[in-house]
């Protein structure tokens, strides 16, 4: 029974970890607010992150992404030596596209290069992390069902293993006959393959990319273009700075050589979410009503389509299960439990 240890640990480590990730976000969206609110007031960069330091409980054990404190903290004394936000991360690791405090920073460096008030881009960051914030939480529990009955069938054949053994045929009396090795073989096969199936549906159905999401894209452009900036400029603005929308330089830079829209953006056309953005952009980018406004609606729209992308993923993840039960788990049943129940009902009469 204790290799359905491996799965059950997986799934409540994937879904901690969400959860951790989902807190860390929310502290993200609180930080920001407090702080464009105190830059607003009339206090410095630093004296601000001081605050936001202040109104937050440290931690014990100061580290990379331990805390708010001591995230603002960090960010106070860089501010205060006037350092930039690759200086504050300290050397990014490889999870740090999926940081909200690593693209906090990488919007505040892309405000500070358009010139653009800090302030308006951490509210406009802000309110985008919390959509990300209520997506995220919508979308796992849509997913919540499915985890569950993956659970449930990683446990079906160890269960018909117990239900032979409370028979008397359990996995010493099968090793006993030939029929059994095969029974117990077969059966640990057909049950490896049906949770490393499981696995793969769980993982497609989660979508993990380590792309930017377009819809903050849109948002940080947008705070960026009430500083004057045209669409193309905030769209490099946006590409130099923040983590995994570098692809998005050969677009702005075809763009600022008088490329057509369409032409542009075909090096980045085997990329969905950006390819979705194109499209979104296009009919702003031709008629001149690209704003802050049109692009604030055009992320929203973004996220609207991901919503439902998400539900139609979950629902989709629902019935894919049913396909390792009918193949895999259910066989492997019938090999733990079934036979091995009839063998003893056999050997008893």
């Amino acid at each position: 029974m204790s290799r359905a240890g491996p799965l059950r640990a997986s799934l409540r480590g994937r879904v901690g970890r969400e959860e951790r990730a989902e807190a860390r976000l929310e502290e993200a969206v609180e930080a920001l607010r407090r702080w464009a609110a105190l830059l607003r007031a009339g206090l410095v960069p630093d004296a601000a992150w001081e605050e936001v330091a202040r109104g937050a409980p440290p931690c014990r054990e100061p580290g990379p992404r331990c805390c708010p404190h001591h995230e603002a903290r960090r960010r106070a004394v860089h501010a205060r030596w006037g350092m930039g936000a690759d200086e504050v991360q300290g050397g990014a690791d490889a999870d740090a596209d999926a940081d909200p405090w690593a693209l906090a920073d990488a919007a505040l460096a892309a405000a500070r290069r358009a010139g653009a008030a800090p302030s308006a881009v951490a509210v406009r960051l802000a309110d985008a992390l919390e959509a990300s914030l209520d997506a995220a939480r919508a979308r796992r529990s849509a997913a919540a069902g499915p985890r569950a009955t993956a659970r449930l069938l990683s446990w079906l054949p160890v269960g018909g293993l117990g239900l032979a053994w409370l028979l008397g045929m359990g996995p010493v009396e099968l090793l006993a006959t030939p029929l059994g090795w095969v029974l117990l073989v077969l059966g640990g096969a057909l049950t490896a393959a049906g949770r490393a199936w499981t696995r793969l549906a769980l993982r497609r159905a989660a979508g993990d990319s380590a792309e930017a999401d377009p819809a903050v894209v849109l948002d940080v452009a947008a705070a960026l273009l009430g500083s004057g900036r045209s669409l193309p400029g905030a769209l490099d603005d946006v590409a130099v700075c923040l983590p995994g929308a570098d692809d998005l330089r050969v677009v702005t830079t075809l763009l600022r050589w008088g490329v057509d829209w369409d032409e542009a953006w075909e090096p980045v056309a085997d990329r969905p979410a950006w390819r979705t953005l194109g499209e979104r952009l296009r009919l702003l980018h031709r008629t001149g009503m690209a704003g802050r406004g049109t692009l604030a609606a055009a992320a929203e729209g973004l996220r609207q389509a991901r919503r439902r992308a998400d539900e139609r993923a979950a629902e989709e993840l629902a019935v894919r299960l049913v396909v390792p039960l009918g193949l895999c788990q259910l066989p492997a049943f019938v090999c733990w439990g079934v036979a091995p129940m009839a063998l003893a009902l056999l050997g008893g009469g």
